[in-house]
């Protein structure tokens, strides 16, 4: 090879070895300036995240039943739920219970909210009622002389009669009497004597056509036909035919039904929401189709001793429009049961534009001992709070006293708040009078309300009950007992195992809540007779299809 080529052949691999370094210096060149920029911006961000994950570094975790069930790591509840993380509070000024919630967590949570509002009360009542005769339709029948009763036209209760149509024969020597005298004062033409004899037949309620036909043929008669005071049906029959009957006795009664009676069974919350002259309609599962118009005519003075219900009287026109005989048109028949539907449109509303302030009924805790909700106080902060519930409405509850209109609620998992924010809470508003906009429904509140007050009197006089929480299915309602049959899972407070079984129910909680088949979380305490009761009812679901009875055992399981 000539030296030449040698030189050619050395070229291409000084190139390379140039073109590799420049490569090398770049490359030093963007680490150097990447360190540089990335490495301080990365260090900064480091402590800004400290400076905001610090604070809301969770101090404990606990479960969403059960407030004094607590870990200090995420974990599952004896229940099977998921721990509830509790973050340190620096705020000073928040009220004693606030909760702080993350979005996140609210999510998860499922929370929702609704704005109070002033509502116009809308109603309607329903009641069950037996059809009676109306007592002002009866006629006792006496007989005003002593005799016997020689016939009698009608024989057996139920039999139907015609006002005017011969209703017995009597015969008393005290009538015949009577009659001759008439007849001497006639054959005399003595008119003070005719009157006093007139007027004697007429006390003896001696019908005016049998002393008409005695006054024209002057003849006695052994006995006199009495007649039926009114149409209708034989209620009671106390005598037969020739039987012997005195003034004192009631021989028998007759009662129309033209005009009946319905006796209702009305819920006390209920009536106060009647008056007398409300118009209502009257239906029966033995009339199909038909509808009788109501008056409520009565509300009586005391509760019914068995039901522990008011009752009210309503006056019903027992007939139809298309009828023509009286036997046809009355279609109630006494004992008969019905259906009574009132509609209530705010008369007894407290505010003179007829509206109330209505909180809804699923947002509402009643623990037993009070009645809470769980107020938004924005950002994310929660605070349980004391509420005084009036009227019963179909979807909702007038409120009292605790809110004012305007004010933001929780209506879901507003039971899981509440756990955690009562442990601390006071129950009471930060707010002032003046710190709240003039409403006609608002109820101002000072940093004590009456609803607080009473409340926490009430607490410490009374002994605290233990309890427990739990999930259950709702089997059965016995409303009359005030009973319900719960498939339920561990009480932990009584070392108790799930199972089926009955409980009582507290006074406080509204009977008509439990839903056969509803899924629930419940707080069960024992009473001082050893039986369980609902002390807490919250509804999860409407209507659970199949109660998932594996679920409580492996809950069980998991806290042997």
């Amino acid at each position: 090879m000539t030296k030449q080529q040698k030189n050619n052949r050395s070229f291409p691999d000084s190139s390379r070895v140039t073109t590799l370094f420049i490569g090398v210096a770049i490359g030093l060149v963007v680490a150097i300036l990447g360190y540089l920029i990335l490495v301080p911006s990365n260090h900064n961000s480091q402590h800004v995240e400290a400076g905001i994950d610090t604070p809301n570094k969770p101090l404990y975790w606990v479960a969403p039943m059960d407030p004094n069930f607590k870990r200090d790591k995420p974990g599952k509840s004896p229940m099977g739920m998921d721990l509830v993380p509790v973050y340190e509070n620096n705020n000073a000024e928040m009220s004693p219970g606030t909760v702080s919630i993350d979005p996140v967590t609210q999510q998860n949570l499922g929370v929702k909210t609704t704005v109070i509002k002033a509502l116009t009360p809308n109603k309607t009542i329903t009641a069950l009622g037996e059809v009676q005769y109306a007592q002002d339709e009866i006629e006792h029948v006496h007989s005003r002389i002593a005799g016997w009763i020689e016939v009698l036209n009608v024989r057996a209760k139920g039999d139907f009669i015609e006002k005017g149509t011969p209703l017995y024969s009597i015969y008393s020597p005290e009538l015949v009497n009577a009659q001759e005298e008439l007849v001497i004062a006639l054959r005399q033409n003595n008119a003070t004597l005719i009157n006093a004899a007139k007027l004697r037949l007429r006390s003896l309620a001696v019908p005016q056509s049998q002393i008409q036909t005695l006054e024209s043929t002057r003849k006695v008669s052994h006995t006199v036909t009495f007649l039926a005071p009114i149409s209708g049906y034989v209620k009671t029959l106390n005598i037969q035919q020739g039987f012997y009957v005195e003034p004192s006795v009631t021989m028998l009664s007759i009662a129309s039904i033209n005009r009946v009676w319905v006796i209702a069974d009305v819920f006390p919350n209920d009536a106060t929401m009647l008056h007398v002259g409300q118009e209502g309609t009257i239906t029966s599962d033995h009339l199909p189709g038909q509808i009788f118009e109501a008056q409520l005519d009565y509300l009586y003075p005391k509760l019914n001793e068995l039901t522990r219900t008011t009752q009210a009287r309503f006056v019903v026109q027992n007939r139809l429009s298309h009828s023509s005989q009286v036997h046809i048109e009355q279609m109630l028949k006494p004992g008969m049961f019905t259906q009574i539907a009132l509609s209530y449109r705010g008369e007894n509303a407290n505010s003179e534009n007829g509206t109330v302030l209505g909180v809804p009924k699923q947002a509402v805790i009643r623990s037993g001992k009070n009645d809470r909700v769980v107020l938004s106080l924005g950002e994310g902060k929660f605070k349980s709070i004391n509420v005084q519930l009036g009227r019963d409405f179909d979807h909702y509850f007038e409120v009292l006293d605790g809110l004012v209109e305007g004010d933001e609620i929780v209506t879901s998992a507003q039971f899981l708040i509440d756990s955690e924010s009562s442990i601390t809470s006071d129950f009471k508003r930060m707010e002032t009078p003046d710190s709240t906009p003039s409403s006609g429904h608002e109820h101002h509140m000072s940093m004590q309300s009456p609803v607080s007050q009473q409340t926490d009197d009430a607490d410490s006089t009374l002994e605290e009950k233990t309890s427990a929480w739990t999930e259950a299915t709702i089997n059965n309602v016995d409303k009359e007992r005030r009973t319900v049959n719960l498939s339920h899972g561990y009480l932990d407070a009584f070392n108790m195992m799930g199972m089926t079984m009955n409980f009582s129910v507290s006074e406080r909680i509204d009977i008509n809540e439990f839903k056969v088949g509803a899924k629930a979380h419940v707080e069960i305490v024992r009473e001082d007779s050893g039986m369980f009761q609902v002390k807490t009812l919250h509804i999860m679901s409407d209507v659970e299809t199949e109660p998932n009875h594996h679920q409580y055992d492996h809950s069980m399981g998991d806290q042997q």
